[in-house]
């Protein structure tokens, strides 16, 4: 094993190994640019572009016309769906396509994509410093210049209980009692400018809270629906009105300059929304400096952390670098806004048509819906350490630390019991979806979800503080220790030792519950759980004495002394980690819950005294998969079963949609296409081929093939950057 004790003591001492082939920088993402030549049919042939915050889909069609889907991680809708912000079509008179030298051009340098014909040069991009669409450049002849707002939610429409599934996982299966619209947006007649706004009039969040009997403080403060306004405002130099949907230029024209603002927030007047859009758009910089601000932006970003592998044939090494890299592209153009990162589709789904072809629904569609799914939502965020993408692990804590009170109430209402209790499914606001906790209540026995999939699927708390301390080990932030990770901690303890007993020797007995969504039946001490608080309570303990306090350590230690170890069984005479202490072996879903003392948690690696126990249990594992969220290719990297890590890599490059044109537009596996769980797995599994760190120690190469080069720069513990290579 490459990964050994002696690489990282010539790490720690400053030493730097070298690596084979090229010289390469952050700044070789540009090696990496998509250049495309011919147009596009429709929307399964987009780029994806973003600003963290703001996003499109573009693709220029045969026609010549430049065409975008617009999305923000804020548009929900009255009923928790997540909305595109529009379509808007741009055409060009001669068009774009009209000549033979035609190319579109993602650079990843820049952050921009660039449309270019002899005699025309366009940039497309989206401002790192407001939410704002640039479309700028130079004609040499001069081009006619049309902008149209194209609106589907163009009318009132019923949502039917049958459909709800599809559309809006968290109402779904909804009583013909109850009536769920989706509203149609407004075109606003606004001088010089296309503005197209939706507010919400109404909202499915007090029907939530009625039928699961929550009570909270500040409860219509807290509705994140009603009155939530959001859209976008067109204009651009040299543009008029021709109509409320569409701007032109009067004739040929050599600047263009079109700008889109975007904006999202609660409005009880939508007119001051349409003020403040308008302030944004005015607020928009010249071109030129918008655009160096943005390239800068992304410099520095391609500059926090790098990738780039060596093969022995170079395009298999290039297929890797470019995955790597493209998913990180994705996850960045999406993952500095004011939610998480949607896991079925980021904001970058399309027509659900080029996906699945027996459905048609619109570009708002998504399957799994708009709500967040623990086991889903967490992988995006795993990778950010290694790759210094801090900022963007934000979004993430700042809502489920903001859920805390709903989730306190979950608790109070569900379980008769102080802490808290975080969904596996959940709402935006953080209840049960009603399509979990059911609407048809009969046959239900107590006060939880009628799912029996999600029913007592509770450990996610354990994951998000046991990630809230690896963001502490990698970035030594106390603030965020003291104002986020304690306090989200203690409620969730308080939970574990509250909700559940002790048996007769004073051990913890986590039932009723169960081993994920796989095991079901007669489930004691589940392995998440218990791998969970074996995970986090020796690293709270460990922290310096001035954190936590007095009742926190009390808490700490009273839970650390009542822990049962992580449970282990005999298969084949060989020991293995078992799903939990007992249960029916009777399966419901395809997890390997046996797996999660080796990932998400650290207790079983290639630094551990039970990594043999590891190793066999990987090797019996019930469910073998290398697609969406299954953990195999990050559990084989960190058990150092290089061989197995590196063929799990090149099965998960070969997992782009062959229906669309973006390459790592993956799945949709168990989600949704861009499959970000796939994605993500893909740069979990990478780094941990490379570097894995473990009680403060950098193991080097733990999994990587003696064959390959690599070079690196990556995040470690305490601000350290580990780099490889020359």
């Amino acid at each position: 094993m490459r990964g050994t004790a002696l690489m990282a003591a010539l790490l720690l001492a400053g030493w730097i190994l070298p690596a084979r082939g090229d010289k390469m920088s952050g700044a070789d993402v540009g090696r990496y640019n998509l250049i495309w030549t011919t147009p596009s049919e429709d929307a399964s042939g987009s780029m994806p572009i973003g600003n963290g915050e703001m996003a499109a889909n573009v693709w220029v069609e045969r026609n010549g016309d430049l065409v975008f889907y617009m999305s923000r991680t804020d548009c929900w809708s009255e009923t928790g769906e997540l909305y595109k912000l529009g379509r808007v079509r741009v055409s060009f008179t001669p068009s774009i396509t009209s000549f033979a030298d035609f190319s579109q051009t993602l650079d990843l340098d820049d952050g921009c994509i660039r449309l270019k014909r002899s005699g025309l040069d366009l940039s497309f991009w989206i401002d790192s410093g407001q939410p704002v669409i640039r479309i700028a450049g130079k004609s040499e002849d001069g081009v006619s210049v049309s902008v149209k707002a194209e609106v589907w939610r163009d009318k009132l429409k019923k949502i039917a209980s049958v459909e709800s599934d599809d559309l809006v996982r968290s109402i779904s299966g909804f009583p013909d009692t109850l009536e769920f619209y989706r509203y149609p947006d407004d075109i606003l007649d606004c001088e010089g400018a296309v503005v197209v706004r939706h507010h919400n009039c109404c909202s499915s969040y007090d029907r939530t809270l009625d039928l699961q009997g929550i009570e909270i403080e500040d409860r219509a403060a807290r509705d994140p629906f009603l009155n939530r306004c959001f859209g976008f405002r067109v204009e651009g130099k040299n543009l008029r009105k021709l109509s409320p949907r569409e701007l032109a230029s009067d004739g040929p024209v050599k600047d263009i300059d079109i700008r889109i603002a975007s904006e999202s927030g609660i409005y009880p007047n939508p007119d001051e929304w349409t003020a403040e859009v308008a302030k944004i758009s005015a607020s928009a910089p010249s071109c030129g400096k918008s655009a160096r601000r943005t390239s800068r932006f992304w410099r520095r970003f391609w500059n926090r952390s790098y990738i780039f592998v060596e093969t022995p044939d170079v395009v298999t090494g290039d297929r890797i670098n470019r995955a790597y890299i493209l998913q990180r592209w994705v996850q960045a153009c999406a993952g500095r806004g004011k939610f998480p990162i949607k896991f079925n589709g980021t904001l970058f789904t399309v027509d659900s048509r080029f996906t699945d072809s027996s459905t048609d629904f619109d570009p708002d569609y998504r399957r799994w819906g708009g709500d967040y799914w623990w086991q889903n939502t967490r992988l995006p965020y795993y990778p950010m350490l290694k790759s210094g993408d801090f900022d963007m692990m934000q979004p993430l804590f700042e809502h489920y630390f903001k859920n805390l009170p709903m989730m306190k109430a979950n608790a109070r209402a569900l379980c008769g019991v102080e802490g808290a209790l975080s969904p596996e499914t959940a709402t935006v606001f953080g209840t049960f979806c009603c399509s979990d906790y059911r609407w048809d209540r009969s046959g239900c026995t107590d006060a939880l979800p009628g799912n029996m999939y999600i029913k007592m699927h509770w450990s996610s708390s354990l994951e998000m503080i046991s990630l809230m301390l690896d963001y502490y080990d990698y970035t030594s932030d106390r603030k965020f220790l003291e104002q986020r990770a304690l306090p989200y901690a203690r409620e969730f303890l308080v939970f574990y030792d509250r909700a559940f007993g002790r048996d007769d020797f004073g051990k913890l007995v986590i039932s009723p519950t169960q081993s994920l969504e796989t095991y079901w039946y007669d489930v004691v001490n589940d392995t998440p759980t218990i791998s969970g608080l074996n995970d986090v309570l020796p690293r709270l303990m460990a922290l310096p004495d001035d954190l936590g306090t007095s009742e926190d350590r009390a808490l700490w230690q009273r839970l650390a002394s009542s822990l049962p170890s992580v449970p282990r069984m005999a298969v084949d005479s060989v020991l293995v980690f078992a799903p939990a202490g007992s249960f029916n072996p009777a399966r419901t879903n395809c997890e390997n819950p046996e797996l999660y003392p080796i990932f998400p948690y650290h207790l079983c690696n290639i630094a551990t005294d039970n990594l043999q126990t590891g190793r066999e249990s990987f090797e019996r594992r019930n469910e073998k998969s290398n697609v969406g969220w299954s953990q195999d290719g990050q559990e084989a990297a960190r058990l150092g079963l290089k061989d197995e890590a590196a063929r799990m890599l090149l099965e998960k490059i070969e997992n782009s949609n062959a229906a669309f044109r973006f390459p790592v537009f993956w799945g949709p596996n168990y989600d949704w296409t861009p499959d970000q769980d796939h994605g993500s797995n893909l740069l979990i599994t990478l780094q941990e081929m490379v570097l894995q760190t473990y009680d403060g120690v950098d193991y080097l190469l733990p999994a990587f093939p003696d064959e390959w080069g690599v070079r690196f720069k990556l995040h470690g513990f305490g601000g350290k950057i580990v780099k490889y290579g020359r």
